[in-house]
């Protein structure tokens, strides 16, 4: 039986994609393993949203062909998409596919090994919706990544994304349901929405709440988690969703803000401002009791001299976010703040990623030592050794517990007891 290894990188859909085709090599006989060494086939999923990302890429496939010469390397998504001659640089590549065709990867392995020169299948990326072909997913613990739709069409001024994945579409409802089937058979418990702009949902007039209502209905999914939402995408009727018990969608939101600028917002051509953002989750807050709220943020954009930083540093500690996960602004060919004056240096731009995520870690401790003597609801996912198990609350928090018997898979209440760096510690209650 011949051994693969997949190598992911960047966000959830990627790890969405990743299993689908993980599901689709082993279906066709071939052993998933995650040692790095002595495998047949390495798949590398690449991620291409910033510069730091593509160097990654060059990184990752460079030391595993290292640790696997007699391997069959193929790369696919989108780093792919964008620099397939950087790929064929490196060297040693056999398959590179792009966007389109990454889930039917199973299809080309022979040629691609028949092949004495690179393989490279880069279709026209679809405008129009999709179904995918392996259902179900391989490479599970207790929550899994459900694709519902891909692409988008906001066109900000700094995304490359567009490019890489092209424009929104979505997935078909059916093909959806046959797959929250199989994952609920297979006892998963919590699904987690991903796509590139998940609220744009739109297929034969159902929306974004059509999927919800299909997920509620569906026995044994216990709990369904959105990914991340672009802020206008989704109205604030989604909240009487999240309070209401008897329902499956978790009390948690990750609404990108970018920046509390609205000069930056324009020129970033965000399609909203931030008196709308702080009202959208001050509501949130207002009407979701026990709501977690996260966010991206994005410094150096150009134009954000010292006194618009400034300004930025001080709405973010007074908005009533939770965390937010701090990225450098990053010049990406072909986008329009690549012509865009006002460029800041880059040593300055690490400087404010440094204070921002200082910032975000204080705010994350202070929302977390709220739940203190409270009782969460845990998924439990997996355990060091054997004694300590760590899961996820519904709002998203990270809770360890000891315990001497498995917790795998468990929802479970749990009294909270000590307050960690970043996480919660607690005893399951009977």
């Amino acid at each position: 039986m011949r051994k693969a290894l997949f190598y992911t990188l960047g966000c959830r859909l990627n790890q969405s994609e990743t299993a689908i085709m993980a599901r689709a090599l082993e279906s066709r006989g071939y052993r998933l393993t995650q040692k790095n060494t002595g495998v047949d086939l390495c798949v590398i999923n690449t991620c291409t949203v910033t510069n730091q990302s593509d160097q990654k890429c060059r990184q990752v496939i460079r030391s595993l062909q290292k640790k696997n010469p007699q391997a069959l390397f193929a790369v696919v998504g989108c780093f792919s998409q964008m620099a397939k001659d950087d790929i064929i640089n490196i060297g040693g590549v056999k398959l590179i596919i792009g966007n389109q065709e990454k889930l039917n990867l199973h299809r080309y392995l022979d040629q691609a090994e028949a092949s004495e020169e690179p393989l490279v299948v880069m279709e026209p990326l679809s405008k129009d919706p999709f179904s995918i072909e392996t259902i179900g997913q391989s490479l599970l613990t207790t929550r899994a990544n459900l694709k519902v739709q891909d692409g988008c069409d906001f066109l900000c001024s700094f995304c490359v994304i567009p490019f890489a994945r092209g424009r929104s579409r979505s997935r078909d409802p059916e093909n959806i349901r046959r797959e929250v089937l199989f994952l609920a058979e297979k006892g998963i418990k919590e699904v987690v929405l991903t796509g590139v702009n998940i609220g744009t949902y739109t297929h034969q007039e159902k929306d974004f709440y059509y999927i919800l209502d299909l997920l509620q209905s569906v026995e044994g999914i216990k709990r369904v988690r959105i990914s991340s939402i672009e802020p206008t995408t989704v109205g604030s009727e989604i909240f009487a969703l999240m309070k209401d018990t008897s329902h499956k969608l978790l009390p948690y939101l990750h609404i990108p803000l970018q920046t509390p600028h609205d000069g930056i917002l324009e020129r970033m051509k965000r399609k909203y401002c931030y008196a709308e953002f702080l009202e959208y989750i001050e509501k949130a807050l207002d009407e979701v009791p026990g709501i977690g709220i996260g966010s991206d943020v994005l410094t150096g954009f150009p134009g954000e001299g010292q006194e618009e930083f400034e300004s930025v540093l001080k709405r973010l500690s007074e908005t009533p976010l939770h965390y937010f996960h701090v990225f450098p602004y990053a010049e990406r060919k072909g986008t329009v703040s690549e012509r865009l004056n006002g460029k800041i240096d880059k040593r300055i731009i690490s400087e404010r990623v440094e204070l921002l995520r200082l910032l975000s870690d204080k705010k994350k401790q202070v929302f977390i030592k709220g739940f203190l003597n409270r009782t969460l609801k845990v998924l439990f996912e997996s355990t060091k050794d054997d004694q300590s198990w760590h899961g996820y609350s519904e709002n998203y928090i990270k809770v360890e517990v000891n315990s001497a018997q498995s917790l795998q898979n468990q929802i479970l209440p749990v009294r909270v007891l000590e307050v960690g760096n970043g996480f919660l510690k607690g005893e399951i209650l009977n």
